[in-house]
């Protein structure tokens, strides 16, 4: 009996280093309907569908990664274009839940925005990066920055997750409510 727990002490203290150290690949393949909100104007809240298709990369001890690509409807850019993957590298790196979203070629990029997630896209928040008349791009903006927040389908819902995800990148979630 004691060769019994001991293989089975074993065989779980295995598993468990095993876990710690390898990530644990989940495929990944839905679309999730989203809202797009506004600081700067509180009564913008525009539906925004996001399709997620590839695998994402779980680990207990590190940064969880993505490889494939995330497309939202709302914005033909995204839809047209891969998010840009390396040689060999994930195509996103959570460092603390977060990684910036970049679409074409690797090293020839252009950056829609930077998401910020929980394990397994429960709930995330994509900052995005608005176009200037004048065609360039300019980063977040604290004064009238635009987010895409999934999963939700009305602002309360946007705001819940704000709450929940707010962090030293993103203007905490009192900026958005009326």
């Amino acid at each position: 009996m004691k060769k019994i727990y001991r293989f089975l002490l074993w065989g779980v203290i295995i598993a468990f280093v095993y876990l710690l150290i390898f990530p644990i690949p989940m495929k990944v393949d839905k679309t999730i309907s989203a809202v797009e909100v506004s600081l700067g104007d509180p009564s913008f809240c525009e539906p925004v569908n996001i399709i997620i298709d590839g695998t994402y990369h779980w680990k207990m001890l590190g940064d969880d990664t993505f490889n494939g690509n995330i497309k939202f409807d709302a914005y033909p850019f995204t839809m047209e274009n891969t998010l840009a993957q390396g040689t060999n590298l994930p195509t996103l790196r959570f460092e603390g839940g977060i990684d910036s979203l970049d679409y074409g070629e690797w090293l020839d990029s252009e950056s829609f925005g930077k998401i910020h997630t929980k394990p397994f896209f429960k709930a995330f928040i994509v900052q995005v990066f608005i176009n200037r008349e004048n065609g360039e791009k300019e980063s977040w903006s604290t004064v009238d920055g635009r987010c895409i927040v999934a999963p939700a389908s009305n602002k309360e819902e946007a705001l819940s997750i704000l709450r929940r995800i707010s962090n030293n990148d993103l203007a905490p979630y009192e900026y958005w409510i009326e």
